[in-house]
């Protein structure tokens, strides 16, 4: 390939992650950053097995103590803080792209889960929610009333 075609394919690829990059930072939160409340969302990956809904929330940096959980029958809400961490001797930013403060997230769930049996652990700076789903017990009797 001669050089110019390197250059082009070169200069065309980091046109593509900027893009990428920019179209990630549109989101409404950021397009209007001075709302009241919630100044970031967290990523966050739901699956569904046979038995649970799974959650994963990208919490690296935020302290486990600083997270709260709020299940629901068919929503979970997850709030919680990332601190921005001061060091010392900095005299300049060139680049600033994790998110910090105060964020809450209501995530609605596909099938409704039994909340008494939820449980929640940190692994490698992921918040990982298990909700079981709700389980049918066959058919009931309505009474009308």
């Amino acid at each position: 390939m001669d050089d110019f075609k390197k250059r082009f394919s070169q200069s065309f690829a980091d046109m593509e992650r900027q893009m990428g990059r920019m179209m990630r930072n549109m989101s409404f939160p950021r397009m209007f950053p001075f709302q009241a409340g919630t100044t970031w969302y967290p990523a966050t990956d739901i699956y569904e097995t046979d038995h649970a809904i799974l959650i994963y929330v990208d919490v690296a940096g935020v302290d486990p103590e600083k997270l709260t959980v709020t299940a629901e029958p068919t929503s979970v809400i997850v709030a919680g803080e990332r601190l921005f961490s001061t060091s010392q001797g900095i005299c300049r930013i060139h680049q600033l792209e994790v998110e910090h403060g105060y964020f809450e997230r209501t995530l609605p769930l596909p099938v409704p889960v039994d909340v008494s049996a939820t449980t929640s652990s940190c692994q490698n700076g992921f918040l990982i929610i298990e909700l079981p789903k709700q389980q049918h017990k066959g058919k009931i009797q309505v009474k009308i009333g």
